[in-house]
């Protein structure tokens, strides 16, 4: 029987009477969650071999001050955890520890329930489900289940106990999945949509006897998908939603946006974020008093940033042979270069270090055009050795190699949805340009072609001056066109060639293959892969840009 609830949305400090709830002495519960870890244990940058200040050791710290001050206190996270920082990396591709180190952290910290990420998948399934069987706590997923089928893969929901109240903790994965590592579970898993499956477990979970209600899930709050909605995939961030349209929840910890959110009241829910890279702990607290209705619940919620916070020492110790082996595998010389690359400006203006990218992709795929996004914009290296970390800096994802065929009007369509990342220059206005609601790993420069992206030009009508070996573009001028897999399912919104026909298929990640090429090369010069074939217009535009990343 589904626990009638009595709810208010007051602050701890200020509680009120509720009419037709009996007073009674409330239970004090504090659920603590962390989001898209992504690997970032101790507080150091892998790409650029200094120190920071976010950490999940950071964390730790933040997480054991709060068990001090509070008897009954949950942990739970939101997903990203396995890839991201070079220590994920090097666990997936070089040496794997008995229990990875990120699990190995998690079960230190003793967390209650965790969301599977989107970025579990990128190193296929095999390794995921390896990974996260060296965890004591549970992994949930009440929306993937078996392809074409009902089954769930991973439990649903658990339940835990904290003076005699009841909390149960259920998790989603953003259905974003089926595109961005299709490859990967095409065929043996479906990601059902959010909303729909908590409409359906929610339910059983308060049926199985929970007091609380707590959501933690790899999703945001939307609306709607970057991918679009003529995928035919379920919303990527519909917890808003949820929380709206399915009774009985009484928090939710949000994952996969990356924003810091200190706890947003939406329908009967308390919405929080914890950010990312360990940057943050989120924190819900809750008044429980059981009445004759049912349970009275009420919240407040805060992030705590790890700015300034020392690491936890035992965990730093618990994961430091990870972390040593992973510097010294980075700090390997690869190759040697006379010259300076830079990525400060190659989201404005064609540069060497992304012509490097597009130039291995299409000699490994034998393409006509290869198109790739500037990750970073902080990246540097040379005159001097190339190591490891100089490339796995500059592409920080492991990405593989896709090639597919094109129309001319797919190769503009897609480029003006690049430019999208631009808002419109007005030489007399002095706004911004860049639209920070298109993330800058969704910029594709496109090597191959010359072209023009003239920012006097509304969004979708951009594009001038695109040419082939000197001829204009036609719309029915067929390409063939490297870029990642990410990219080749449509992710970022590239829906125009989401169905386009694969001609090649490399399942060793790009980094990879760039880290061979200047290996077989020994000296890597920019004369070797620069062609400057793009332009942003008018220059007036380009000017206000500098400065800006």
């Amino acid at each position: 029987m589904t626990t009638r609830r009595c709810r208010m949305a007051v602050a701890l400090t200020a509680f009120l009477a509720s009419a037709g709830c009996r007073d009674a002495e409330p239970t004090r519960i504090v659920v603590l969650g962390t989001t898209d870890v992504h690997g970032y244990l101790v507080p150091y940058d892998y790409a650029t071999d200094e120190p920071t200040d976010n950490s999940l050791a950071q964390v730790a710290t933040i997480i054991d001050s709060v068990r001090r001050a509070e008897p009954h206190v949950v942990l739970v996270d939101s997903g990203d955890l396995l890839q991201g920082a070079s220590l994920n990396e090097y666990q997936a591709r070089v040496e794997r520890d008995a229990v990875h180190p990120v699990v190995a952290a998690m079960n230190t910290l003793a967390y209650d329930g965790a969301a599977i990420g989107n970025h579990e998948f990128n190193y296929g399934i095999g390794y995921m489900e390896s990974a996260l069987a060296g965890a004591e706590f549970p992994f949930l997923a009440a929306n993937i289940t078996a392809a074409g089928s009902d089954s769930l893969v991973h439990p649903p929901f658990t339940i835990v106990e904290r003076a005699g109240v009841r909390i149960g903790i259920i998790s989603f994965t953003t259905p974003g999945v089926l595109i961005w590592d299709r490859a990967n579970v095409e065929g043996r898993l479906d990601f059902q949509d959010i909303v729909e499956a908590g409409a359906r477990w929610i339910p059983r979970l308060l049926e199985a006897g929970a007091d609380l209600v707590v959501v933690a899930a790899h999703a945001g709050l939307g609306p709607g998908s970057t991918y679009g909605d003529a995928t035919g995939v379920p919303e990527e961030n519909p917890l808003a939603r949820l929380a709206i349209e399915v009774p009985g929840i009484d928090v939710i910890f949000a994952g996969h946006t990356a924003e810091a959110i200190p706890g947003r009241r939406i329908g009967g829910a308390l919405v929080l974020h914890a950010g990312r890279h360990a940057d943050h702990l989120a924190v819900a607290e809750l008044s429980v008093r059981r009445t004759p209705a049912g349970i009275e619940v009420e919240s407040v919620g805060r992030v705590v940033p790890t700015r300034g916070v020392a690491p936890r020492d035992d965990l730093v110790t618990l994961v430091r042979s990870a972390h040593e082996r992973t510097v010294a595998w980075l700090g390997q010389p690869i190759g040697y270069t006379p010259d300076r690359w830079t990525s400060r400006t190659a989201r404005r203006e064609d540069t060497p270090i992304s012509d490097l990218v597009t130039h291995v992709q299409a000699d490994v795929a034998g393409s006509d055009l290869s198109a790739a996004a500037v990750f970073r914009t902080d990246v540097a290296f040379g005159p001097g050795p190339i190591t490891r970390r100089d490339i796995l800096g500059l592409y920080t994802f492991p990405n593989t190699l896709r090639a597919v065929r094109l129309s001319g009007s797919d190769l503009k369509a897609f480029l003006e949805r690049s430019a999208r990342y631009y808002r419109v220059f007005a030489p007399e206005t002095d706004g911004a340009l860049i639209n920070d609601s298109v993330p800058g790993y969704n910029f594709d420069i496109v090597s191959g072609v010359e072209y023009g992206l003239d920012l006097r030009r509304p969004v979708g009508d951009r594009v001038v001056d695109l040419r082939f070996r000197g001829a204009s573009v036609g719309p029915t001028d067929s390409f063939t066109m490297a870029l990642n897999n990410y990219r080749q399912s449509g992710g970022g919104g590239f829906g125009m060639i989401a169905d386009a026909p694969v001609v090649y298929t490399d399942e060793t990640d790009i980094a990879t293959r760039i880290i061979e090429f200047i290996m077989r090369r020994d000296t890597l010069r920019t004369t070797d892969v620069f062609v400057d074939n793009w332009e942003l217009r008018p220059e007036a535009a380009v000017v206000r840009l500098e400065g800006s990343r």
